[in-house]
């Protein structure tokens, strides 16, 4: 397994940039978020297992996508 950042696009509508979640482990950025989440309760409660997003905003595993979306 593998130790892989968390990162949220950020809000446009809130004037929200991206910025770091956390860190989890797994293979792949959907089973590093289930990690972080069975150990961060408020990540837990606002992260989408089904849409794969926190707050309505897609997460990533590195900063570069994450603030991409803002260029």
């Amino acid at each position: 397994m593998h130790l892989k950042e968390i990162w949220c696009e950020g809000d446009p509508r809130r004037d929200y940039t991206a910025c770091h979640l956390g860190y989890g482990k797994g293979a792949t950025l959907t089973e590093a978020c289930a990690d972080w989440a069975s150990r961060n309760e408020y990540f837990d409660r606002h992260y989408d297992r089904k849409t794969n997003t926190y707050m309505g905003c897609k997460v990533f595993d590195n900063e570069t996508e994450a603030r991409d979306l803002w260029n």
